[in-house]
């Protein structure tokens, strides 16, 4: 009994642990670009590894996305009928919708109290109604801060909300047929593989900001998440060391290549991360579901680093929304910035950062995100009890 125990105390959610090393990275990179931005870096041999490249994780969120929720239509949990869909509406709705309502609010509040940084665009109510409102996203602007929000990492979520308004549709219209699936993904790709040919001999069109933030440039890792939960595949086989070298190989080489050429790595990127980011969720594919934390009991933080990446896995969405706009309202307010004179120094102010952030985001997590996803917890529960007892 005891060593069943100790077993089930050591399970691990691997697709938490993803979500919460790439919203993690997205927050290094932010943070980091910043700080970084006022001392020397011209010939250090960490140079490249500072450049901003958030872009790859957005990726990560997407095909992790695109999985898990076609294997909840996979397995049975939502049918593609319309009581089925609606009630896969519903949960959605309050996994995103809360928190991407209480955003604006809370950034309107600071700005409204002079609790600002000057490197974020101000606030404009009707801007962030319309994101709020997950309208067709306010397009990105050429100049100065690249998105027309005062939190420019919001543009994702807002795609999130497109994509799962899309995926029944989609799976409806496909049969839930994986070779439609994939027939999609090579559609994507063979556009992918056009624009990197024409940047790479042209170096134009310019992918960031425009074109980067479109559906159809995004829409092959959703997809291929979806086509991944279709095949129905066992986990791979292969040892975690693997998909891990494979994504670090990734990371480290888009890095180099965007202090290259960024518009380069934009036009390339695509097609080398999704074969790598798919290899990651291939062996990732799990059933264990590591329970939502509803206490600080229930954290439990003794269990160790995965277990940290696994609560900021299931804080992503808090986090990957508040991370950037909190961050540079502490460094601009605390002057953290001015203390940035190297690489220790760095390394030292982002964790400050991270520290100052960390209990807004918590309380937010704990009473935005998970609150409004209780009562269709329970909900869930009783009709579970009704259909058993009849």
């Amino acid at each position: 009994m005891a060593e069943r125990s100790n077993d089930i105390a050591d399970r691990r959610d691997y697709f938490l642990i993803m979500r919460g090393i790439a919203c993690l990275m997205v927050f290094l990179n932010h943070v980091v670009g910043l700080l970084s931005s006022g001392i020397d870096t011209k010939g250090a041999w960490y140079e490249p590894l500072i450049v901003p490249m958030g872009f790859p994780w957005v990726w990560l969120f997407l095909i992790l996305s695109g999985f898990l929720l076609t294997k909840q239509f996979v397995d049975r949990k939502f049918r593609l009928c319309l009581p089925g869909i609606l009630n896969f509406y519903e949960r959605r709705s309050r996994r995103l919708l809360p928190m991407l309502w209480f955003l604006p609010l809370l950034l309107g509040l600071l700005y409204a109290l002079n609790i600002r940084s000057p490197l974020l665009p101000a606030f404009s109510p009707f801007k962030e109604l319309q994101v709020a409102l997950a309208l067709p996203w306010v397009p990105y602007v050429e100049g100065g801060n690249p998105v027309a929000s005062v939190n420019s990492p919001v543009w994702s979520a807002v795609l999130e909300v497109h994509y799962f308004l899309l995926l029944p549709l989609i799976l409806w219209c496909t049969a839930m047929s994986c070779r439609a699936m994939q027939v999609l993904v090579g559609i994507w790709l063979i556009g992918i593989a056009g624009l990197a040919i024409q940047v790479a001999l042209h170096g134009s069109p310019t992918i960031f900001p425009m074109i980067y933030q479109q559906h159809l440039y995004n829409c092959g890792f959703m997809l291929a998440g979806c086509a991944l939960a279709l095949m129905k595949l066992p986990p791979c086989p292969c040892g975690w060391r693997w998909p891990i070298l494979a994504v670090a190989m990734l990371i480290v080489g888009t890095q180099y290549l965007a202090a290259y050429d960024l518009n380069l790595a934009l036009a390339l990127l695509p097609i080398a991360a999704l074969p790598v980011f798919s290899f990651l969720v291939m062996k990732g594919n799990s059933d264990y579901q590591s329970p939502m934390p509803n206490s600080i009991r229930a954290l439990h933080l003794e269990r160790g680093p995965l277990r940290w990446f696994e609560l900021a896995g299931a804080m992503s969405y808090s986090i990957y929304l508040l991370h950037k706009p909190l961050s540079y309202i502490v460094i601009a307010q605390t002057g953290l910035g001015r203390w940035v004179t190297g690489l220790p120094s760095l390394v030292a102010v982002t964790i400050l950062t991270a520290a100052a952030i960390t209990p807004i985001i918590l309380l937010s997590f704990v009473y935005v995100e998970v609150r409004f996803r209780r009562p269709l917890d329970r909900a869930s529960q009783a009709r579970q009890k009704r259909r058993a007892a009849g």
